[in-house]
């Protein structure tokens, strides 16, 4: 693992943007490391501190606020959440809560539409209120529902507003009362509002040969949550992992509730559970999902057998997040 994030930095200039890597095992970080900038215009070198938005790796934090509201007896798996939400009018069929959560609920993924506006500008921005008005509109699945994995973010734009309905409060004061606090995780959540001061924040670049210093900065141009949304550092992270592990062992967690598997129409069963990736690779299970968007790159990686996670977090495409990559490094 040390020589693979070590190449890792030997490709890239310590003045740019880079990455924070950290191993866990057993409880114990093992390995850390931390190259490059967090923002290039004032020279701020990235380090465990650093808030980086963690992009579709969000997704697992919004399904475990949902799986807690089961486990409450607030809604369960099987339930239609049109109920719940009128947005859905349109398609004029049920959608199963777990049709969302393991992205089998054919509803379109709005990102498409966001591409075809006419004269929408790559950096006009839009929440959750902009999404919810356009999936309104919406009224013809990709696919029939429950037929097959289709990855689709409108599932948790829906599930954010599910939370706030059933609970009271907004996803971003859910996920922070009720998960991350008491783990005390204080400066990580939701942010859902890209205009609020947020300390160590990270920003993001793409190399361009013609700008001064050969980097553009991403400027981001979503401030939704559910889908993404998520800004953490690797030193709170590293609280969510040992929970994680912990979880693992014990059967009625919410962590094991996310990973019960949900079958397809046809009997088979995805990989994907929950805001999860759950997979075998050589007879080890790796869990894991990752996050990629507007040059950010992230994986939370595991390997529950060996009580091991590695985490990635960068600010630059260059950082290759591949999992198989990563659990051949672990495991070396």
């Amino acid at each position: 693992m040390i020589q693979h994030f070590q190449y890792l930095q030997s490709t890239l200039p310590g003045d740019g943007p880079g990455f924070s890597a950290l191993v866990l095992e057993h409880g114990e970080v093992t390995f850390e490391l931390h190259h490059g900038l967090a923002s290039l215009e004032l020279g701020v070198p990235l380090s465990a501190r650093s808030m980086y938005y963690l992009a579709s790796e969000s997704k697992q934090f919004t399904a475990a606020a949902i799986m807690q509201l089961v486990q409450a007896g607030r809604i369960a798996l099987d339930d239609d959440v049109c109920v719940h939400s009128p947005e859905l009018a349109g398609f004029e069929q049920p959608f199963a809560l777990r049709s969302l959560l393991n992205h089998s609920s054919g509803i379109p993924d709005y990102f498409q539409f966001l591409q075809c506006q006419p004269g929408r500008h790559e950096a006009d921005y839009f929440s959750n209120r902009e999404i919810m008005a356009l999936i309104t509109r919406m009224d013809q699945v990709a696919m029939p529902t429950g037929t097959a994995h289709r990855y689709s973010n409108s599932n948790y734009i829906l599930l954010a507003a599910l939370v706030e309905r059933l609970s009271g409060q907004p996803l971003a004061r859910y996920v922070k009362e009720q998960l991350l606090q008491p783990l005390g995780m204080k400066h990580s959540g939701f942010d859902d509002d890209r205009q609020n001061v947020l300390p160590h924040r990270v920003f993001s670049y793409e190399e361009d040969a013609a700008r001064p210093f050969g980097y553009k900065q991403q400027l981001g141009n979503a401030n939704t949550v559910g889908d993404g949304g998520m800004v953490a550092s690797v030193e709170e992270l590293v609280l969510w992992e040992r929970e994680w592990h912990r979880q693992w062992a014990e059967p009625g967690s919410v962590l094991r509730a996310m990973l019960e598997p949900s079958a397809l129409q046809d009997g088979s069963i995805p990989d994907y559970r929950c805001g999860l990736e759950w997979v075998q690779h050589d007879g080890h299970d790796v869990v894991f999902h990752g996050g990629s968007l507007w040059g950010f790159n992230t994986i939370l990686l595991r390997l529950p057998q060996r009580q091991q996670s590695v985490i990635l977090l960068a600010n630059t495409d260059r950082v290759d997040r591949d999992w198989q990559q990563l659990v051949a490094a672990a495991l070396a």
